[in-house]
């Protein structure tokens, strides 16, 4: 094969809340061709990784299509059909050698459980069994053997903020290059631990026990990845939960599968240590009053990160109740920032503000605001997650309700640094509390800033008790919702050779 590799970069990237409205079209933002190198130059994301490392391994790089979405609910089958049979047709069209993916790992369509193995089931079956197909993760997906069986190795992200998206682009790519370059044959285990828990941050200490095993592993001659995903617990399809990816040289000194059960027994073992403490809004404000320095009190139960709508004013009421002197990024609602604008800045405006998805994340919010000031939401991201990132929040307004600034946006992503905030004309440091809805990814950018981080989990789509969401597909036992369930494989902790 010339040294000069066609390899194809595309995928279709969601993580679905079954539990949210569906997702349709105008969801997506669809990058085509070279949108897709325009997107990703400079930015410190799964793609941008891919389309370096290929390029500068000697590889041409063919960007296909690539269309993500804000986490949200069930996709529309017609949506999904359209974006995959459009990827399928331009994978076939290009004369490829090689594919690469960035898919989620936890995206669901209607009467599709699994978005990943569906797309890469029906690529296998237009392209054949022999062109190689690799893929990057999430560290929230929910995946099985059948996923593995699909491509040619998975790389999820390792940590939690996601900080290395590029690094495992990057080491996606290289495997991929070696793969069609040196014929080298790789194979993916994976192993499923009945374990189903909120998104928590990989500095727990029972993360940082299991990566430095992970890490010990990788450095064994033969193995290309070695990586526990925390699976995404918002979903309700037959399978869900943690798992352990171990990408390795096939017939090598080091068997995938028994690497893969070795760190599964050791998370099953740590299961007890994996929780995130919270507060009521209440009692999470006056903790953050009386403490009187820099704190950011987060909403983890709203998380557009998650798939919730962004629109609950359980936190918002209670800081607006409290008098709390605080600002606040960001409560969706394109109706209220229309109106702002319409109004214009230093108009007094009537408002309803949020909660107008569903009654779970509270009533509207009845009062007089000031429109302090009307922007655009175009901005590129700053945190170690994303870095270079362009997010478009669409119309903002900023509003002061009470002692609140607040930030309104017209469109959903989650707070990962202070660029809502700077579009919307607010000085974080002039404020003693910081409140915002996320529940892990802005401490990547918050944490160093902030004296302290307390967080509330009022009723929303992303809670942290996930007891609150009914599940009846799975098929499975899991802990902590089920008391019966275990894990147990051939190979435990202390029992693999050397």
């Amino acid at each position: 094969m010339a040294s000069m590799a066609r390899v194809g970069i595309g995928g279709i990237f969601h993580e679905t809340n079954t539990f949210a409205a569906p997702t349709g079209l105008a969801d997506f933002q669809v990058l085509r061709g070279v949108e897709i190198s325009s997107f990703s130059h400079g930015a410190r994301t799964y793609l941008g990784g891919l389309i370096d490392e290929t390029g500068a391994l000697g590889c041409d790089a063919i960007p296909l299509l690539y269309a993500e979405a804000t986490p949200s609910g069930t996709i529309r089958r017609e949506v999904y059909i359209a974006l995959r049979e459009e990827l399928i047709e331009q994978a076939a069209a290009s004369d490829l050698d090689a594919l690469l993916l960035s898919i989620h790992g936890a995206g669901v369509v209607e009467d599709i459980d699994s978005l990943e193995e569906d797309l890469c089931a029906a690529l296998r079956r237009r392209l054949g069994d022999k062109i190689p197909i690799v893929a990057t993760l999430d560290l929230h997906g929910n995946i099985r053997q059948r996923l593995a069986d699909l491509c040619s190795a998975l790389f999820p992200v390792r940590l939690n903020p996601h900080v290395d998206q590029y690094e495992r682009g990057v080491e996606a790519a290289r495997c991929l290059c070696e793969i069609v370059l040196s014929r080298a044959d790789f194979e993916t285990a994976i192993e499923q631990v009945p374990m189903l828990f909120p998104p928590v941050p990989t500095s727990l200490s029972a993360f940082v026990e299991l990566d430095r095993l992970c890490t010990e592993i990788e450095k064994r001659e033969g193995v290309a990845c070695a990586r526990i995903m925390h699976g995404f617990p918002y979903v309700n399809v037959p399978y869900i939960g943690a798992s352990v990816v171990v990408v390795a040289r096939r017939n090598g000194a080091n068997s995938a599968r028994r690497m893969a059960q070795r760190i599964a027994g050791a998370l099953w073992e740590r299961r007890a240590q994996i929780k995130v403490d919270s507060l009521p809004p209440e009692g999470a404000i006056q903790e953050a009053m009386r403490d009187g320095r820099a704190i950011v009190v987060n909403e983890f139960s709203d998380n557009t990160g998650a798939g919730s709508p962004g629109d609950g004013t359980h936190l918002l009421s209670a800081l607006i109740a409290a008098g709390a002197r605080s600002c606040f990024s960001h409560i969706f609602d394109p109706g209220t920032a229309a109106q702002a604008a319409a109004a214009g800045v230093g108009a007094r405006i009537s408002v309803e503000l949020g909660g107008h998805t569903d009654t779970l994340l509270g009533l509207p919010i009845k009062a007089e605001a000031e429109v302090l000031g009307v922007n655009n939401g175009v901005f590129r991201v700053k945190s170690p997650m994303g870095t270079g990132e362009t997010i478009d929040l669409g119309l903002l307004a900023t509003l002061r309700i009470g002692s609140v600034d607040v930030v309104v946006s017209s469109g959903r992503r989650q707070t990962l640094d202070d660029g809502p905030f700077i579009k919307a004309g607010i000085d974080i440091t002039q404020f003693p509390i910081v409140a915002l809805k996320s529940s892990q990814h802005f401490k990547a950018w918050f944490e160093p800033r902030c004296a302290r981080i307390v967080t509330t989990d009022p009723p929303g789509l992303s809670p942290i008790d996930l007891s609150k969401l009914h599940r009846h597909r799975l098929q499975r036992s899991m802990w902590p919702i089920s008391a019966d369930a275990n894990y147990r494989a051939e190979h435990q902790v202390g029992q693999e050779p050397a």
